[in-house]
């Protein structure tokens, strides 16, 4: 692992490191310097009011004066309860110069905020104006009201010189009370060093000069404000305050037009996105934003009008330790570099640096940390770490870290992304979920102004997710948007990830400083509860389905004519509804044929028709089915083949057209054509434009844990199509290029379904196979390296009575398995039918049979929501798995198979052939291997049960992750057996080609061991260490 990637420690300029070393360079004694410098310029602009910067210094020095009077010292702290004001500023200023800690108060809170506030902090004294007595009538003996004070002709006397006092680095600043999201609020203390710090190198990232105007918004609570009011302060600027937080929107962008704005220091990312961003907004040059995570929407409205610069870092590292400013890229989750004074680390639970390329939690060190919590040496101690041996021993840290709590990731180019809380983690379905992740896909909407998630409760227990959404017109039919939400959010998430239940609201609440405040979002009381399902009867099935719709979709009506999917439903909702369904009912429909019967009106229609037909034998569907595949394997494109390409384009190829690139083995893949060749790589993904496009393939390798290098965008080409569309949808401009260009085609790209029939998955896998060769055939001849599936045998020995399967063997004679099994597996076997029939045309064809793709051998990643990640997961959380003996899938790691692909591929002997991908035999994991192993390695305890018993335990288990493949378990496909049981005791796979292509290296397939299975399930997240 690179160092860098376990420590990012920022430098330090000389010119601040010098100053940080003496007390000149505190907050205090740059205000008073620029007094001296500009002793007539405007400070403060409070409405009609002016305060330059001679009446700010020596007014708050009359302050100090009387403060000292009142016993404040350097050890004191002081509470600051004024309403938005020149006073206030006044204040802490004044307060600063006594050497004592400001505690800033924001009359807006709640009583009992206040209240607890002043309790727990002890001050010594509170700074407020007679127009707060109800808040703090309790304290009454502390206050002194600042409004009467300045009045005062005993006060108008005091000196204005400024006082004598030495502020040392670690004298505490201000006090600022944490939002209390994880618990009682705690009084974050910030030392003088990380408060002049932090201001002088902010005020430069944000370009501030004595020329600047800038706003101060921020409530006095929120350490935002530490940024508006100081970083202008120090270096000579004018500010703005205004009036009312709570005014926002026109309002708010009128007055920083009228008052000439050109910086607002921080301001709450939904702030911003109240803002109108299609009206001019006169001498806005820049904002920071911060607190919280931005919606993409706003990015892109803004970040080419202005400098826009993202703002992150927790209170107890002063304000902010990173920023970022969005100029190409808008992904609103990056938070930036490192600043000076800071290191950052992304470490795991057990404070060992985290594999480059995945997400860490991040800890800070260095001197911008706050000296603790007042009054809470334990919670100090929790969140201050001690810094380990190993990283004193590799760096320059200090003895202290942070445990920041968020989880981020260190980019390629060297900025962090933002990945939520690790409080955020919820466990749903089996799966651990990240809640910011799926408000980043929601707010990115076009149509959503902001979205909050929530985990709720449902009557039966289980957590389900809610989705609060905003809506960027409110005039906008909801139930159209929430379809069109639920379809958008179908396309980049994955099942586990969607919302359970959306909820649309007006206007987001806000906390005082600016955050969603979810507290306050609750589900209205009518969409909580249902009514129970009415009883079966024939002539109501109708009723019954829109009942049991209504209650999984969360809809209040539902239309006969409406889609199930486009209404929101998804795998794990479909497996739901086949259960409720009445058992004459499911006994004349499969699960995986609700993927075709998708409006109410189609699937009752289909239902009666079936009631009035005699049965159809499983033998009788069978062979109808057999029939309809033949049918299918047809090779629909003449062409001939007079010259074949000159091989050594296989060796060393100039183009190289690959398919499925955004999948677990296609990205593989493409990261072994980049090392193994220099060729231009052509991408098919879908994707609105190429940018778009080279941005999926990116986050696709970030998923997988692969590494992006940077002249890897040199190399590929996101091409625009979709795989089932002729000509992949080009124009033909594009497409002609394409076929010109193109040397070589990698074709891994197909829709891979546990439970969608095979009507549905051929038109993109085999409409997509025709597609690819007519593509291979057009212009010019191209060689086509096929990755099929060791799938196309099925689980036929019942019917075949052979153990094993040669890499020559047809495929025909296992047809009867075939066809009752997967809808992807019948499409895998027409596909490589039709690639035989090209392939004795004379289409160059190299055929490779992958085994099951598990993970990566050394990071362990994987498809979360693959099969046999899922039936694991499943087995662990039961403490059992099913006594299918010999039930095995083929499994195998991607990188081993990927590798092997590129090393055959490259022979021009290869074409023509057949590749078995699979384990050695001996060395073939069956289910019971798997958890015998797991037993002896990690001490499980999984018990081995009768299959049925095992299936009775979890089949009403909505939660657990194998159940929207719930199907695979209990429908019979051939004499009483389900699918799962069919393939016990399957074949043996010779791979004599591929033993013999591999000869000349050692790649050999892959052993599973403790070394293999451990980062598999680690990843998973089954195992922690």
């Amino acid at each position: 692992m690179k160092e860098e990637f376990k420590i990012k420690n920022a430098e330090t300029s000389d010119s601040l490191k010098n100053e940080s070393q003496n007390d000149t360079a505190n907050v205090v004694k740059l205000i008073e310097q620029i007094a001296e410098r500009y002793p007539k310029k405007n400070a403060l602009i409070d409405h009609s009011k002016k305060i330059t910067y001679q009446n700010l210094n020596e007014k708050a020095n009359q302050l100090a004066h009387f403060l000292q009077s009142r016993g404040i010292k350097t050890s004191s702290k002081v509470g600051v309860c004024i309403p938005q004001s020149a006073n206030r500023i006044i204040a802490f200023l004044a307060i600063l110069k006594t050497g004592a800690a400001y505690l800033p108060i924001d009359g807006d809170l709640p009583q009992a905020r206040i209240e607890m506030m002043i309790s727990d902090s002890e001050i010594d004294l509170m700074l407020t104006v007679d127009s707060f007595p109800d808040k703090i009538k309790s304290y009454e003996n502390i206050c002194v009201p600042i409004n009467l004070l300045f009045e005062d002709k005993s006060f108008l006397e005091l000196s204005v010189e400024t006082l004598p006092i030495p502020i040392t680095p670690n004298n505490p600043a201000y006090i600022i009370y944490t939002s209390g999201s994880t618990g009682i609020p705690k009084g974050v203390i910030i030392g003088h060093q990380s408060f002049s710090n932090f201001v002088q190198y902010q005020a430069d990232i944000l370009g501030l000069s004595n020329e600047s105007i800038t706003l101060q918004f921020a409530s006095p609570s929120f350490d935002a404000a530490v940024i508006d009011i100081w970083t202008p302060l120090i270096k000579g600027a004018t500010i703005y305050l205004y009036p009312n937080n709570k005014i926002v929107g026109e309002p708010l962008l009128d007055f920083i037009i009228n008052n000439n704005i050109d910086t607002i220091p921080l301001l709450p990312p939904m702030v911003l996105a109240s803002l109108p961003h299609n009206r001019p907004i006169g001498n806005l040059k820049t904002i920071a934003i911060g607190g919280e995570a931005c919606s993409e929407n706003t990015v892109k409205n803004w970040y080419k009008k202005i400098r826009l610069i993202n703002s992150y870092g927790p209170t107890e590292a002063t304000v902010a330790v990173t920023n970022y400013e969005f100029k190409t890229e808008v992904n609103p989750r990056i938070i930036g570099a490192v600043m000076p004074f800071t290191s950052l680390l992304l470490l795991d639970e057990n404070l060992k640096p985290v594999i480059e390329g995945t997400v860490g939690e991040l800890y800070i060190g260095g001197d911008q940390l706050a000296l603790g919590y007042l009054n809470r040496p334990e919670d100090t101690k929790k969140a201050f770490i001690k810094t380990p041996e190993w990283l004193l021993e590799q760096s320059n840290l200090k003895k202290t870290l942070y445990k920041t709590g968020d989880m981020v990731l260190l980019r390629e180019d060297g900025n962090l992304e933002f990945f939520g809380r690790k409080d955020d983690q919820v466990k749903i379905r089996g799966y651990r979920i990240e809640l910011a992740e799926i408000e980043h896909n929601i707010s990115k909407l076009p149509q959503i102004s902001n979205a909050a998630l929530k985990v709720h409760k449902k009557e039966n227990g289980l957590p389900a997710l809610v989705a609060f959404v905003q809506l960027n017109k409110t005039n906008d039919d909801e139930i159209k948007s929430l379809q069109n939400i639920r379809a958008k959010l179908q396309q980049v998430m994955p099942t586990y990830m969607l919302p359970d239940k959306y909820v649309i609201v007006e206007k987001m609440p806000i906390t005082h400083t600016g955050k969603i405040d979810k507290s306050i979002l609750k589900i209205p009381d009518n969409q909580i509860k249902n009514n129970s399902t009415p009883k079966w009867k024939e002539d109501n099935l109708s009723e019954i389905v829109k009942h049991i719709w209504k209650d999984l979709l969360s809809v209040e009506a539902v239309e006969e004519h409406e889609d199930f999917f486009e209404l929101g439903g998804h795998s794990l909702l479909l497996a739901q509804l086949h259960t409720k369904l009445p058992e004459p009912v499911r006994n004349r429909i499969s699960l995986p044929e609700l993927y075709i019967f998708t409006t109410i009106s189609s699937f009752v229609k289909e239902v009666e028709k079936r009631m009035l037909e005699t049965e159809v034998s499983q033998k009788k569907k069978a062979e109808e089915m057999v029939n309809e595949l033949v049918k299918d394997a047809e090779l629909h494109i003449d062409f001939t083949v007079n010259d074949l390409p000159d091989p050594i384009v296989l060796k060393n190829p100039n183009s190289i057209f690959l398919t499925g690139v955004t999948g677990f083995v296609g990205s593989h893949l493409l990261e072994e054509l980049l090392q193994q060749t220099t060729a231009k790589i052509y991408c098919l993904v879908r994707a609105a434009t190429p940018e778009e496009g080279l941005e999926r393939i990116k986050k696709t390798f970030k998923k997988f844990k692969l590494s992006w290098q940077s002249d890897y965008e040199n190399r590929i080409t996101a091409v625009i199509g979709d795989l089932s569309l002729p000509r992949f949808g080009m124009d033909t401009e594009n497409y002609n290029f394409i076929t010109e260009n193109i040397e070589v085609i990698y074709h891994s790209g197909s829709s891979v379904s546990y439970v969608q029939p095979y009507p549905l998955i051929k038109k993109s896998n085999i409409d997509g196979l025709h597609n690819v060769i007519a593509l291979a055939v057009n212009k010019k001849i191209k060689y086509l390296v096929l990755l099929s599936s060791m799938g196309v045998f099925s689980w036929g020995r019942p019917f075949t009575k052979k153990t094993w399967m040669y890499e020559d063997d047809a495929i025909d004679q296992n047809m009867d398995a075939v066809s009752r099994d997967l809808g992807y597996i019948k499409s895998k076997w027409v596909m490589e039918s039709i690639a035989e029939k090209a392939k004795m045309k004379g289409l160059p064809i190299i055929n490779f049979r992958l085994g099951f793709a598990v993970c990566h051998s050394t990071s362990g990643a994987t498809v979360m929501n693959q099969w046999w990640g899922a039936l694991i997961r499943s087995c662990v959380k039961l403490r059992s798995f099913p006594l299918v003996m010999g039930l095995k899938d083929e499994l195998t790691t991607v990188d081993y198979m990927c590798k092997a692909i590129m090393h055959i591929s490259k022979k021009k002997e290869a074409v023509g052939l057949n590749f078995h991908l699979s384990p050695l035999a001996e060395n073939d994991v069956s289910l019971t291997d798997f958890c015998s192993k797991m037993n002896e390695y990690y001490s499980t305890n999984l018990e081995g049960m009768e299959y049925h018993q095992w299936l009775s335990q979890w089949k009403h288990d909505t939660n657990l992750p194998i159940y929207p493949l719930l199907s695979l378990f209990t429908e019979d496909v051939h004499e009483g057996k389900s699918l799962v049981e069919a393939y016990e005791n399957t074949y043996y796979y010779d791979r004599s080609n591929t033993r013999q292509f591999l000869a000349d290296t050692n790649l050999t397939p892959p052993i599973f061991d403790k070394n293999l299975m451990t980062p598999y399930l680690k990843f998973m997240g089954i195992f922690k260490d």
